[in-house]
């Protein structure tokens, strides 16, 4: 009778991860409409009330501003119960939004940079503790399965929704993009308390750690673990070079003869390859391993640069496309090693530092390209960052 219940129990549980993951992927998908138009929108709307750019550009960096802070936001992650939590920020992020329909002219312009500033400290938060409950529902063969399909929710969400955010600002304003962020997050909310995840002890396993400690857990966890340290490292040192080409593309449109609307040509090829590298990646994983997935993306980074570095339209094109498969496979790969190999109490700091480590240098990174570019041709640019790419795909895949 033993031998009988044991596939009923693992068919139970296996019902029970198909739901939440399509849970998930619904309150993904609102949550990413919401959050990409209101992004673009903020900056278009400051714009519009004071035909600054600089205030426009002001921000993103309100947004930003709290990632400084991710370490303390995937303690909090670890040290609450993560779907409560999800929850109430979903439901605070609701009526942070609120205050933007009263925004009319260039006197409540504050409005909005408070709210993105408040906006930025909500998403700081989430993502560890959204990271933190995937990771915790599902089993590493299904999260294999699906961390794929979550990055192209992602990808595609990026590529639609500010063309939507863009489109309702122009036909009735900023406060409608404010009403649907809204409503996306009151759908999120309702469907966390659709989820069904056992949170017991997992919260008093990281509330036992001394404060200092805790709060160092996260990087500490990924130093002392070799194969999730060595990926974290390349990945962040694949995602500073992006920064650092991303001034050059504008050079480059310049360089194969077309204007600079042309970019965004370049940059939905490199959306669809990110989309198609999503929804392969878990088949490489499962096949060849994390580390390889990560070779190949490392790979891909430098054979795209110098078809870019070429100067020749097709293959612009073809690098683009190309180009599109590697940060999200070095991505996923370093994703899936760190949920892997990371104990539950731990994963909202780990995915914070990870966070942290991949998407820190990205500014500095990028104004350091800005300057480069001033002073040195767009195909050495591409041309050496195909180069230590190279160098990196070498050392991590001698490394094991």
């Amino acid at each position: 009778m033993e031998a009988r219940r044991i596939p009923a129990r693992a068919d139970a549980t296996d019902n029970v991860a198909r739901a939440n993951a399509r849970w998930y992927f619904t309150g993904l998908a609102a949550s990413l409409v919401g959050n990409s138009a209101m992004s673009l929108v903020a900056g278009i709307w400051v714009k519009s009330l004071t035909g600054s750019s600089p205030q426009a550009g002001l921000v993103g960096a309100c947004i930003y501003a709290a990632t400084l802070v991710a370490p303390l936001a995937g303690l909090i992650a670890d040290r609450l119960p993560r779907r409560p939590l999800l929850l109430c920020l979903n439901l605070v992020a609701a009526a942070t939004v609120a205050p933007l329909l009263l925004v009319r002219s260039r006197a409540e312009v504050w409005v909005v940079f408070a709210v993105m500033a408040a906006y930025g400290v909500e998403a700081t938060v989430m993502d560890p503790a959204e990271d933190a409950l995937f990771a915790q529902m599902f089993t590493t063969e299904f999260r294999r399965r699906i961390n794929g399909w979550r990055l192209t929710i992602q990808e595609a969400g990026r590529l639609v929704s500010p063309v939507l955010g863009a489109g309702l600002f122009v036909l009735v304003g900023g406060g409608a993009v404010a009403a649907l962020d809204a409503a996306t997050f009151v759908v999120a909310a309702l469907v966390i308390t659709r989820l069904r995840v056992d949170e017991t002890g997992i919260a008093e396993t990281a509330r036992a750690e001394p404060f200092g400690r805790a709060l160092r857990a996260g990087v500490s966890h990924i130093r002392r673990t070799p194969a999730l340290r060595e990926t974290a490292i390349a990945a962040a040192l694949v995602m500073a070079l992006s920064g650092v080409g991303v001034a050059a593309q504008y050079s480059l449109v310049h360089g194969i003869g077309e204007r600079p609307p042309f970019l965004g040509v370049l940059s939905a090829l490199l959306g669809a390859g990110s989309i198609v590298a999503a929804l392969s990646a878990g088949r490489v994983i499962e096949r060849l391993g994390e580390l390889t997935l990560a070779v190949i993306g490392l790979m891909d980074f430098a054979a795209g640069n110098l078809l870019r570095a070429t100067g020749w339209l097709p293959a612009a094109l073809c690098g683009s496309l190309v180009l599109g498969f590697a940060l999200p496979y070095v991505f996923l790969a370093t994703l899936s090693i760190a949920q892997r190999l990371t104990p539950q109490h731990l994963q909202g700091r780990v995915s914070a530092a990870v966070t942290l480590a991949l998407f820190g240098p990205l500014a500095p990174m990028s104004a350091l390209g800005s300057l480069l570019i001033a002073h040195i041709d767009y195909a050495a640019v591409f041309v050496a960052s195909a180069a230590v790419s190279l160098a990196i795909a070498g050392w991590l895949a001698l490394s094991r």
